[in-house]
């Protein structure tokens, strides 16, 4: 399951961009995690006074990481090293996730109406659906089978969040909804974390090749 992902460096140039994409996977699996454990305790009305805040957090750190990772990923095009159909498969969802961290940094910390937020999530969500059917339309990365697992998971927890945030709060089928989408976060973890682990390896193996 290494990755796909490589970003030659043109003959002109004489420094090479770190390619972000274990980072990116990590941050990935950690704030899907992270979504995962907060949906499950929000459907169990399990929430202490203060867990609520350290989840903010939590999601804005990994946020706020996750937007200087998706620089990275366009920088290292605009700077020479072109990988355009990366750039937009990679750095486009890495985008997007640091807005959903973000935004639900925002939402949690201030306890204001997920309504708004879940549409966010949705409109991102059909993004990464597409990327889903452009790895396996195209076979990129050097596992399409378990990258299209990531953005399908990510993309499709990320829909079933907006008739979540719109059923009445103490219906069944909202809890239903909640633990859908969790247990979507959950694979994504840990395809992702499964992913990231692998691409970290033959990235160092690649190193030592060379």
């Amino acid at each position: 399951m290494r990755s796909g992902l490589s970003l030659q460096p043109a003959a002109e140039n004489a420094i090479t961009p770190y390619n972000p994409l274990v980072v990116a996977l990590v941050l990935v699996a950690a704030g899907a995690a992270l979504g995962a454990l907060f949906l499950v305790r929000e459907a169990r009305d399990a929430h202490g006074p203060d867990d609520r805040q350290s989840f903010a957090w939590l999601f804005g750190l990994v946020g706020g990481v996750a937007l200087l990772v998706s620089g990275e990923i366009f920088w290292a095009n605009w700077a020479g090293f072109p990988a355009s159909q990366y750039t937009e498969l990679f750095g486009v969802a890495q985008t997007l996730y640091a807005l959903v961290m973000l935004s639900a940094a925002f939402t949690v910390y201030h306890d204001i109406d997920v309504r708004p937020f879940a549409w966010v999530t949705a409109v991102a969500g059909v993004l990464l659906l597409q990327g889903a059917r452009a790895i396996l339309s195209f076979g990129l990365t050097l596992s399409p089978t378990v990258s299209a697992a990531i953005w399908l998971s990510a993309g499709l927890g990320a829909l079933v969040l907006l008739p979540a945030a719109y059923a009445d709060a103490e219906s069944t089928a909202r809890t239903a909804l909640v633990y859908l989408a969790a247990a979507l976060f959950v694979v994504l973890a840990a395809a992702s974390l499964g992913m990231g682990v692998e691409a970290h390896y033959g990235h160092i193996a690649e190193a030592v090749a060379n």
